[in-house]
């Protein structure tokens, strides 16, 4: 049985990927701060980590609003640093590391995208504290392939929903249809906590080398009209490359996550419509 270490297991998605990675078969240790296992403690990853072959890597202040500027730059780049670090001292030989969509600089009002639909190659534009910590992690993981030759994989996901999360978002926009794009619009991108555990583990799975930057999101866009017309209304400056898949699923996501599909051998199965009708 392979072993692995999964770093901030008691989170939202930590909660769904350890017990998916166990039910693959995967020897899952665990390693969180509500266990008193901090990942700014090189000794304790070191500890933890031995005998591992690989580190799927999600510990982290989670976003801007759950930790000072100061707290999350010191827990997320040098918990970062640290798990390779770790990885390259015990001989780990593949690390799967959680970033973001924010690490684009384009969720949360912090500025336009460049074009739609958003893909991978998309300009790196954070400037808040949680998306530069994303970015920085990203190249930190890059820098670390190249000079290890471990393979690296830096999953980016759109907003993540579980159960409570479509609950929530369904109501307040059936209390105030405007709450879509009010106080900002995250172009419908969202993306089933289950179908992040199932790109975790082809992730793992995969024959990979080298350095991966991947954009996750769910099929479809959870907007109240099709894909382009809700674009071209709220953000009309913004070009358009989409093309005529646009036309066969309107409801398409603005999200290109073709890398992560053709990457990693992944297809997300859950749409916003079957989990808020339940």
């Amino acid at each position: 049985m392979d072993e692995l270490l999964l770093t901030g297991n008691r989170g939202v998605i930590g909660r769904v990927v350890g017990p998916y990675l166990h039910r693959c078969g995967y020897l899952v240790r665990t390693f969180d701060l509500q266990d008193g296992e901090d990942v700014r403690d090189l000794p304790a990853l070191r500890r933890a980590m031995r005998g591992c072959g690989a580190v799927v890597h999600m510990a982290a202040v989670i976003d801007d609003e759950a930790g000072s500027p100061e707290e999350i730059i010191a827990v997320n780049l040098l918990g970062t640093w640290n798990v390779l670090q770790a990885a390259r001292e015990v001989g780990v030989t593949r690390i799967v590391s959680f970033s973001s969509l924010q690490a684009l600089g384009v969720a949360k009002g912090e500025r336009a995208p460049d074009y739609f639909p958003i893909d991978d190659d998309h300009s790196l534009h954070a400037s808040r504290p949680y998306g530069i910590s994303k970015r920085l992690g990203e190249e930190m993981c890059e820098m670390f392939t190249s000079a290890a030759g471990v393979a690296t994989v830096c999953l980016r996901p759109a907003m993540v929903c579980d159960q409570q999360v479509y609950a929530a978002v369904a109501s307040a926009r059936e209390r105030q249809p405007s709450a879509e794009w009010e106080p900002y619009w995250e172009y419908g991108a969202y993306i089933d906590v289950r179908d992040v555990a199932t790109a975790v583990g082809c992730a793992l799975r995969r024959s990979i080398n080298g350095h991966h930057r991947l954009l996750l999101a769910a099929p479809d866009a959870w907007t109240s009209a099709p894909s382009r017309e809700m674009a071209r209304r709220l953000l009309p400056e913004v070009p358009w490359r989409g093309g005529s898949e646009y036309e066969v699923e309107p409801g398409r996501t603005l999200v290109d996550i073709s890398r992560a599909v053709q990457v990693l051998g992944w297809t997300p199965q859950y749409r916003w419509t079957e989990q808020v009708n339940q």
